[in-house]
């Protein structure tokens, strides 16, 4: 049913982002789909630390997890963004249909007082993405 899962992950990797990659990685396993993991980076204050090489590093490291879980292939991209907060959402809908992804996999958190004002990332790839969204909270 899935052959291409696409897997937002967030470089910080809040609880919602490893609970998402594990989902992503059993649902790899089972349809034998091929898993690609998106992050979306810029200079923001305080990410002085993310550079190129580290932001591959660490990249590297949850597709060698998720390819460890699934025995599936897992690719990553890097999505330069020049004002993450304002892009992102966009970047990532658009990542997935340049993949030709069949299912996105994206944490979320609990909704908080100003996701009922804005949409989380999640609330905005699940109403706006041409394909299947899981939602994993």
């Amino acid at each position: 049913m899935f052959r291409r899962i696409m897997v937002p992950i967030d470089l910080h990797m809040p609880p919602a982002v490893r609970k998402a990659t594990e989902v992503a990685a059993q649902l790899a396993k089972w349809q034998g789909a091929k898993v690609t993991i998106i992050s979306v980076t810029g200079a923001q204050p305080g990410d002085r630390h993310l550079t190129a090489e580290a932001i591959e590093q660490e990249m590297k490291a949850c597709a060698r997890e998720i390819a460890g879980q699934s025995g599936v292939q897992v690719d990553t991209r890097n999505i330069h963004s020049v004002d993450v907060a304002v892009e992102v959402d966009k970047d990532l809908a658009r990542a997935a249909e340049e993949l030709r992804a069949d299912l996105i996999v994206v944490g979320t958190h609990a909704p908080r007082i100003t996701d009922y004002i804005l949409s989380s990332h999640a609330g905005y790839l699940a109403k706006h993405a041409s394909m299947s969204v899981l939602v994993v909270r």
